[in-house]
């Protein structure tokens, strides 16, 4: 079931949506819902980045001190 929005612009945005989609406002609408299809919410793009920073820190071997810019092992 098609639900209708409706949102304000500014006038530069709308045109440079109406602009991308060479004027046809039908494909504007498709442009936007695709783009919302596919954005990932803060909390998951957060997560995707937590546990990239997860599996980088547990590559490292413990006790070592081979991480950082050279001489900042100490």
């Amino acid at each position: 079931m098609q639900k209708k929005l409706t949102i304000n612009l500014d006038e530069k945005i709308y045109q440079r949506l109406l602009n991308h989609c060479q004027g046809d406002e039908n494909a504007l609408q498709e442009y936007v819902a695709k783009i919302l299809e596919t954005h990932k919410p803060d909390s998951e793009q957060d997560a995707d980045i937590n546990k990239g920073l997860e599996d980088y820190l547990k590559k490292g071997s413990a006790g070592t001190r081979s991480y950082g810019i050279k001489g900042q092992g100490w």
